[in-house]
């Protein structure tokens, strides 16, 4: 069933956590770019996780490397599948896109971070872009552990 963006949007600002989550899988299957204010808010505000992790894959399907900084943000989320969806958007936008706009944000939480969890899903996302950078600082992690 198709939804227009209104229709869209209106479960988006729903107090049911289950209408906002199907809103935010709405704007990914259509890539409502329109819609990336509401997906940045639920990832960093909503309280919910399924909401943060719909909000999170909706940003994976509109691929804008203008919401590089708050899915890397995202991979310190205490939920898995949030930090796993936005880990994926953040593949996704390296390989479409402008992998040195990822590569070196990603590279940093892999090397510097305490969150066992955020470096467990850098180090997979630097794995899944692949290439040189990616591999070196995936050797040096090992190396240094």
């Amino acid at each position: 069933m198709s939804k227009s963006l209104d229709d869209v949007i209106n479960l988006v600002i729903n107090s049911d956590p289950a209408k906002r989550s199907l809103g935010f899988k709405y704007i990914g299957k259509h890539r409502y770019t329109e819609a990336t204010d509401f997906c940045l808010n639920a990832l960093q505000h909503d309280d919910e996780e399924d909401v943060r992790a719909s909000a999170a894959w909706a940003l994976d399907q509109i691929n804008s490397p203008e919401t590089v900084y708050e899915l890397i943000q995202a991979l310190y989320d205490p939920c898995f599948s949030v930090r796993s969806n936005a880990g994926w958007g953040l593949v996704h936008i390296a390989r479409r896109t402008i992998p040195h706009l990822v590569i070196p944000e990603v590279i940093d939480i892999l090397m510097e971070s305490t969150d066992e969890d955020a470096c467990q899903m850098a180090y997979l996302v630097l794995h899944h872009i692949g290439g040189e950078e990616a591999r070196s600082a995936i050797n040096r992690y090992w190396k240094d552990r």
